[in-house]
């Protein structure tokens, strides 16, 4: 079996190089990741994500960070074959974020926690049937990761996803005997707050 990996994310978010209390900041993240198997010779399943979430924030303290921001995201998940079926699923909710910063100069480390809510839909389609979903995700994410100031306006952050909790409900339409509940909890476990790994630039606007 030969597998092919194509992985393309970025990411754009804004703050402070040199955080104050009460500075401002806008920005967002947005990444795009293809993963596609092949099985001798063959096409195997594609499996297609994407994410946009924009952002705005403040430091209540030098030290701490508070965040919100509304996050829109989307899989397709394709097999080939006789029996080929496609799934898609959309999602549009909203996180909140509170970051607590340690020490001061040009690099600071950080501990973090994520909280979001994203509601979606999702359909099912194969040679014989379509079917619709409703979904919703929600989960929580303690994260750890760094900032390193690149001048006095802008700052490199690299934030890792540690140990999360993320619970998610599905329920065809029309049918109230087929809701079905995945819950999920550990280190490492990203869930629908994003990659375990992301890395962003940051600006403030406002001091």
């Amino acid at each position: 079996m030969k597998k092919a990996l194509l992985t393309i994310g970025t990411s754009l978010l804004v703050l402070g190089a040199q955080a104050q209390a009460g500075s401002w900041y806008i920005g967002g993240n947005a990444g795009y990741n293809v993963t596609q198997q092949n099985f001798g010779g063959s096409k195997g399943p594609k499996n297609s994500t994407w994410s946009f979430s924009p952002e705005i924030g403040t430091f209540l303290t030098d030290n701490f960070q508070l965040g919100a921001a509304i996050t829109l995201a989307g899989e397709q998940l394709v097999t080939n074959g006789n029996d080929k079926t496609v799934v898609k699923s959309n999602m549009t909710g909203g996180s909140v974020y509170a970051r607590y910063f340690f020490g001061n100069g040009l690099f600071r480390p950080f501990l973090g926690m994520n909280i979001t809510v994203l509601p979606g839909s999702a359909t099912y389609t194969d040679v014989t049937r379509s079917d619709k979903y409703q979904t919703m995700n929600y989960g929580a994410n303690i994260n750890a990761g760094f900032a390193l100031a690149l001048s006095s306006r802008v700052t490199a952050v690299g934030s890792f996803g540690a140990l999360g909790y993320n619970n998610t409900t599905t329920k065809m339409e029309g049918v109230s005997s087929s809701k079905q509940v995945t819950e999920s909890f550990g280190f490492n476990n990203a869930g629908t707050l994003g990659q375990r790994f992301n890395v962003g630039i940051y600006y403030t606007f406002l001091k």
